[in-house]
């Protein structure tokens, strides 16, 4: 007699509330500095408070929102000190996953790089800055799912969010965004030729101009 396979257990709320509260801090449907009333956002997402809190207290262990005793959840407001100490874990690991890929590049399918910046291209004609920072993600997390360690994976998921939240209006230049594309496709092709020094500064050069530009906003941003 043929076994009955096991029946999926659906996602659990709590997940579903994650991934609906984060993709709107992302998206900058939440905005930071704001707070917010833990169960007005229960009812916006038609759900009990208790998911809606475990959701947040896993936001707040990545750094996104903050709570505040008696008040509610602020969304996270990045000082310069906080772009900076990010910019430098990126630089930490990014120089070392450009490198490492450099080294061994024929091991690794790079035209799904290459289609990533195809992509971004669209999106400048299509005006999607939001769709620009989605592919910018998959750009940079390929490079570190070729590095080959999950943890470093999982880290950059973290600091991608961090990033995403922190740039998102200094990318809304069109003109930073047709440089980041220029940036992007030199760190490939200098990896496309096992040139590990030449790729590791073009990487250099691409993360301390996205400092730069990030820090111009949030300068222009407290004046």
């Amino acid at each position: 007699m043929k076994r009955l396979g096991s029946i999926s257990q659906p996602i659990p709320l709590a997940k579903l509330a994650y991934e609906k509260l984060r993709d709107s801090i992302l998206d900058g449907s939440l905005q930071p500095g704001e707070i917010y009333n833990e169960k007005n956002l229960a009812e916006e997402l038609g759900i009990s408070r208790t998911p809606v809190r475990e959701a947040l207290l896993e936001l707040s262990a990545q750094g996104l929102v903050i709570f505040l005793p008696r008040r509610g959840i602020i969304i996270r407001h990045f000082t310069k000190r906080d772009i900076e100490e990010v910019f430098e874990l990126r630089n930490v690991i990014e120089i070392a996953v450009v490198e490492r890929v450099a080294e061994n590049y024929q091991k690794y399918n790079l035209k799904k790089l290459q289609k990533t910046i195809e992509k971004q291209k669209k999106t400048i004609k299509n005006q999607n800055y939001i769709d620009f920072l989605h592919v910018d993600r998959i750009f940079h997390i390929s490079l570190c799912e070729m590095y080959g360690n999950r943890r470093l994976i999982a880290i950059m998921e973290n600091i991608r969010d961090l990033i995403q939240i922190m740039g998102s209006e200094a990318l809304k230049d069109p003109k930073r965004m047709e440089e980041v594309i220029d940036e992007h496709q030199k760190v490939l092709d200098f990896i496309s030729k096992g040139l590990k020094l030449e790729a590791r500064e073009a990487m250099e050069y691409h993360l301390e101009r996205s400092k730069k530009a990030v820090l111009q906003y949030h300068h222009d941003s407290t004046e």
